[in-house]
């Protein structure tokens, strides 16, 4: 007797043991493929949907430049990383998640040789204490770092440094410091030669910034001229390379009334297009317009500051492109620019970035389809249970 229970609770205790066995087996196969569907929708999301979207922008047809190697440039602007002030710390989070991700790729698939970032690198950069100016830096440069065979430049915007009557020496100094900038740079490049301009020094009413930035303005315009005429000049005042027409970068677009000749993809609504520009905050002066457009006689010029895209022709001839916020907290449809240029041609392209809504639309579709496979296999299996119950009573009725 005791022989025969003592059996029978081994028996139990193996199936017990084996369904234990059983059951865990298919909870952890269940739960490795719904971690394994989650896991894949969220890199699909939150990283290889940049690689899908921004593989499908190329660098623009070069067919009609000369036999010479075109400089290959990647523009951005306003990517205004949120600060202590401003915003959630969620906000914070995702929006440099974005701008981290969309750069990188971005970099990874274009290879550009030059980067230039057209102002308000920072939202709050202008309030900062010199800790959370610290803070800005370090993040600004782990999102946006470049490897050693790309030159990244920045060029401040009011957000940085305060509008033109805000500016202080300190903020002005701590900013150049940190990225190597100054009121106005020339920079060279096979031939193809850049102009930095500081928006705010452009004011011309004498102040500190604006007596800088004109002495040093003064002296790009002798050596543009020197390397022009190659009269009388110094090897010193010529330009590296030979002489071609200048590229102007700056954070504010040159004076416009307003954005109703702007009919770019990611330009500006009707509605904001039809506001009139206030001049020193929205755009140049009319007078600092003309000067630059005199003394440095681009051939293009390049900004941002708007939030939105658009391309205009001025009256003599200069084509002017205002670039979109990188930030997708300022623009639904965020986008770059990729850029050819020789001495004496030119050709744009710009780059669109994944939109927000079409994430959480992935997002949300993915869920409702799950949930559907998910209700009609209950119901499937309630079916199947329900007609076999059936079947069973049936069976005792005969």
């Amino acid at each position: 007797m005791n022989g025969g229970y003592s059996i029978f609770l081994l028996q139990l205790g193996k199936f017990r043991k084996f369904t234990m066995i059983k059951l865990l087996s298919l909870i952890t196969k269940k739960f490795l493929r719904y971690l394994l569907c989650i896991s894949g929708l969220i890199f699909f999301c939150e990283y290889g949907i940049y690689y899908v979207v921004l593989s499908q922008c190329n660098w623009p047809s070069d067919s009609n430049m000369t036999s010479e190697q075109p400089v290959k440039v990647m523009f951005l602007a306003d990517t205004h990383l949120l600060g202590t002030r401003k915003g959630h710390w969620l906000d914070k989070m995702i929006r440099e998640w974005e701008m981290g991700c969309a750069f990188q790729t971005a970099i990874k698939l274009h290879k550009p040789e030059l980067i230039f970032v057209l102002g308000d690198l920072f939202d709050e950069g202008l309030w900062s204490s010199e800790r959370d100016f610290n803070s800005y830096v370090e993040t600004f440069n782990y999102l946006f770092s470049v490897p050693s065979d790309i030159q990244l430049y920045t060029i401040v915007g009011n957000h940085d440094i305060g509008f033109h009557y805000s500016v202080t020496p300190y903020l002005e100094k701590r900013f150049n410091k940190v990225f190597n900038t100054s009121p106005v740079e020339l920079i060279s490049r096979r031939n193809v030669h850049f102009v930095t301009i500081n928006s705010m020094a452009m004011e011309m009413d004498g102040c500190f910034l604006c007596h800088t930035a004109k002495l040093k303005l003064n002296i790009i315009s002798k050596r543009l001229k020197c390397s022009q005429n190659e009269n009388n000049c110094s090897k010193k005042m010529m330009l590296d390379g030979n002489y071609s027409k200048p590229i102007l970068l700056q954070h504010f677009p040159l004076y416009r009334k307003n954005d109703m000749a702007c009919n770019e993809p990611d330009s500006a609504s009707l509605k904001e297009k039809e506001k009139p520009y206030r001049v020193g905050l929205d755009c140049l002066r009319k007078d600092a317009t003309d000067k630059l457009l005199k003394v440095v006689q681009p051939r293009l010029v390049f900004g941002g500051h708007t939030h939105h895209g658009c391309h205009i022709e001025h009256t003599n001839g200069v084509h002017e492109y205002s670039i979109s916020s990188f930030n997708w907290r300022n623009k639904y449809n965020p986008s770059y620019m990729l850029a050819l240029f020789t001495m004496d041609n030119y050709s744009i392209e710009t780059c669109h970035m994944p939109r927000e809504h079409t994430i959480v639309f992935i997002y949300l579709t993915s869920i409702i389809i799950f949930l559907f496979f998910k209700i009609l296999k209950l119901k499937q299996t309630y079916s199947i249970k329900n007609d076999r119950h059936l079947f069973n009573s049936k069976k005792l009725n005969q």
